[in-house]
């Protein structure tokens, strides 16, 4: 059986990013593990709830686990879906997880920054597309907007 991690950081975009992944989950008969990065920083309050102080980390991870225990909640084959939180840099966490789990298929999002928002903080899905060694899924913010 397989097994895909779907990587959101509960912005707007996760719940569609979320239901794509499991919609490939049943197709593929596979174990889902619904997975999130703390992203531990200075606090200077990037996008997405941004970089938290280390003395944050405990409380953060538990309201990201229950976050993503109400998504858990919406879906009929939430007894298959797993929830995994770590902290760290989302891109380099994110890699890390899905390689330790032997994941078959990784779901990540892009939001689509361009300019300066995307040379400032990088693209995470970019860095997990080069580096991954298992298949990954890239779901764009705008999918239902074509």
């Amino acid at each position: 059986m397989s097994d895909i991690m779907i990587a959101v950081d509960l912005s707007s975009f996760s719940e569609q990013l979320i239901t794509t992944g499991l919609e490939w989950a049943r197709k593929m008969n596979a174990n889902v593990t619904l997975f999130s990065v703390v992203e531990i920083g200075m606090g200077i309050g990037l996008p997405e709830g941004g970089p938290v102080f280390t003395d944050d980390i405990p409380a953060r991870i538990r309201e990201v686990e229950e976050r993503l225990e109400t998504y858990r909640q919406h879906y009929p084959d939430s007894d298959r879906i797993k929830i995994l939180v770590t902290a760290g840099s989302p891109k380099n966490e994110t890699l890390d997880q899905a390689h330790s789990n032997n994941i078959s298929m990784l779901v990540v999002g892009t939001h689509g920054r361009t300019g300066l928002d995307h040379m400032l903080l990088g693209s995470n899905a970019e860095y997990i597309i080069r580096h991954s060694r298992i298949p990954v899924l890239v779901i764009p913010y705008n999918q239902y907007e074509h």
